[in-house]
């Protein structure tokens, strides 16, 4: 797995690249925490444009980043769904409680208000 990202007016842009699953749960986690923990982030957003899987670590560290985000009266979002994610965001019923959008610019939109 693959993180980069860019910060935007407050709102931190990650993008991930291969498989959000148990064996890199932990490496995502050590490179999220500093943004997380940051009082300068007033939203993250997860680009999911080139994730190929996810399993139910990869759902756990996504409700993780949602809850931190809550506590903080930050923002959470995911971008670039594939049909097969999205399935899974709608079997687990992620989808009611998450803000999904279909790219980056209609998230930051939405975000800043």
């Amino acid at each position: 797995m693959i993180c980069t990202h860019h910060i935007d007016d407050g709102i931190c842009l990650v993008s991930i690249e291969g498989n959000i699953a148990l064996d890199g749960v932990n490496e995502a986690k050590a490179y999220l925490k500093p943004h997380l923990d940051s009082p300068d982030i007033k939203g993250l957003v997860i680009n999911f444009e080139k994730v190929n899987f996810i399993d139910s670590s990869g759902i756990g560290l996504i409700v993780s980043i949602f809850k931190t985000m809550q506590q903080k009266d930050g923002q959470f979002g995911l971008t670039n769904l594939s049909k097969k994610n999205e399935e899974i965001f709608s079997i687990t019923r992620l989808n009611k409680i998450l803000n999904i959008y279909e790219s980056e610019e209609e998230a930051l939109k939405a975000i800043k208000g």
